[in-house]
């Protein structure tokens, strides 16, 4: 019989509680994964179109003209000068929705602006949305994740439809 320092290798109970250790960590780590890569998502799209508000005013003040915001359902929102395209924004990436109740925004050659309020949520995760305003002054406002302004206690998201 061979003594116990001639063993190596792992036991069948130790393979087995090894794996059972690791199936409840993936278990664990898997849903907030998925929370986070939704979270991560919502926040990008609602990065890209404050960019692109910014860029459609930027354009406006160096142009010194209007670009109009052409914002259509189920489609990409067109930026356009004197009725032509210039630029494209695709409202809807995978569940991340992006809402408002404006058919269009107009950007002025001195930077003001027509007011308009989004909305960008996946699905009708309120909690984890964001609201964006362009004030008539052309400021554009992003405010943090779930909140609807910068007061002190900020107003939650109640929705995310308009």
């Amino acid at each position: 019989m061979s003594s116990t320092t001639d063993m190596r290798g792992f036991t069948l109970i130790e393979l087995m509680i090894t794996l059972v250790l690791l199936a409840i960590l993936v278990a664990i780590a898997v849903p907030n994964f998925t929370n986070l890569i939704n979270q991560n998502r919502t926040q990008a799209q609602a990065d890209e179109l404050k960019g692109f508000l910014l860029y459609a005013r930027s354009e406006a003040v160096s142009k010194n003209a209007v670009i109009t915001l052409k914002i259509k359902d189920e489609s990409p929102w067109l930026l356009q000068y004197r009725g032509e395209t210039i630029r494209q924004f695709e409202d809807t990436v995978g569940t991340v929705l992006v809402r408002t109740a404006d058919d269009e925004v107009k950007f002025r050659g001195n930077g003001t602006a027509s007011a308009a309020t989004f909305t960008v949520c996946e699905g009708t995760d309120n909690e984890n949305g964001y609201y964006l305003e362009i004030q008539a002054s052309g400021a554009t406002n992003l405010f943090a994740r779930g909140k609807k302004d910068a007061a002190t206690p900020a107003t939650a998201l109640g929705n995310c439809t308009l």
